[in-house]
């Protein structure tokens, strides 16, 4: 029997290595096509607008175009990819998580329950097999290629915005810099309060479980339950608190971007120093990098999350073995997802 891996991603890697070497060479061949569009924006406007090249116009016009629906092919792709990584992640763990509970017992568990001893919180096996085993299995999709993307965007774009002009990206990066300081203060606390939500919601699970069904029908909820759901909300609530506070200061950070480009490059394109198509190009190229920002910020969180999800996890496991040979996973191809379509086919 193999060695339950104590590391998320290397659960992740055990049941999606090739379908994780897919995914990143898609998001590679993502990353060139980030500062296509900011370049035929300024071209657009300082070459063919400028120059009045109706030729030039139409031809940047279809480059930007065929640019922007070869990175949509890619996206969807990739999309597609990783919801199929995240099903199977998903799949993977449910079978996990009964192999540990159910499947190697140990033998001392097994003679209480021959006594008629209840040796399994089935509370929390019912929570595993729902909720976090999903969770788990919706981060492991873009577990890899999501950061890769973010912070592979970041940085050819802010690479383009350096090589055009060097100061007023400086500005923009310098306005952006403190949200790497204020998101790891913020998602400490955020797991804390995740993690302390997560074994509630079990425990209140295993209140209705243990509970036999006479106790609680026709009966006014009993003070268990209402001190478990009210211990659940006041814990949502400092999450929802917590979580709301850093994304409006990420936001607000994010918007001071473009304000000190239009500021600072208005300044300079009034001095003539550069043209009015540069300081276009930084304020779709800040655009772009608001995206990335977020999504990486929401990435750090996922990753916490995620590890501190599948620790929890472990802990509930009894032995720490998966399977050594799992049951051959389903069909997961678009023939077998889409049959009345694959039908059709020729």
């Amino acid at each position: 029997m193999r060695v339950m891996p104590q590391s998320v991603y290397r659960y992740i890697f055990r049941y999606s290595k090739v379908q994780q070497v897919v995914v990143i060479i898609m998001t590679l061949g993502l990353l060139p096509l980030a500062p296509v569009p900011l370049e035929l924006q300024r071209r657009l406007l300082d070459d063919a607008v400028a120059n009045k090249d109706v030729d030039l116009l139409i031809w940047l016009a279809g480059l930007y175009v065929g640019a922007l629906l070869l990175a949509s092919g890619l996206k969807l792709a990739m999309r597609i990819q990783r919801e199929l990584i995240s099903a199977r992640i998903v799949h993977a763990l449910r079978r996990s998580v009964y192999y540990h509970i159910y499947t190697v017992t140990p033998p001392a568990l097994l003679q209480a329950s021959a006594k008629g001893d209840d040796v399994v919180d089935e509370g929390a096996v019912v929570s595993m097999l729902s909720s976090e085993t999903e969770k788990l299995g919706g981060f492991a999709g873009a577990a890899i290629s999501g950061p890769l993307l973010q912070i592979g965007t970041l940085c050819v774009v802010l690479g383009y915005m350096f090589y055009i002009e060097p100061l007023v990206a400086a500005i923009a990066l310098a306005l952006y810099s403190p949200q790497f300081i204020i998101v790891p203060i913020f998602q400490a606390r955020l797991n804390r309060l995740a993690e302390e939500k997560a074994i509630t919601v079990r425990s209140l699970g295993n209140y209705i479980v243990d509970n036999a069904e006479p106790d609680l029908l026709n009966k006014p909820p009993p003070q268990g339950f209402t001190t478990l759901t009210d211990q659940i909300l006041r814990i949502r609530t400092r999450f929802l608190m917590t979580k709301n506070i850093m994304k409006t200061l990420n936001n607000l950070l994010i918007a001071l971007g473009p304000f000190g480009v239009i500021v600072y490059g208005g300044y300079l394109v009034i001095q003539g120093d550069v043209e009015v198509g540069v300081i276009l190009a930084f304020v779709s190229g800040l655009e772009r990098l608001g995206g990335p920002i977020r999504e990486l910020i929401g990435s750090y969180g996922a990753i916490t999350d995620a590890q501190m999800r599948y620790r929890i996890l472990l802990e509930s496991f009894p032995q720490g073995i998966d399977p050594e040979v799992p049951e051959p996973m389903p069909d997961l191809s678009l023939r077998a997802a889409l049959p009345d379509a694959a039908e059709r086919m020729p």
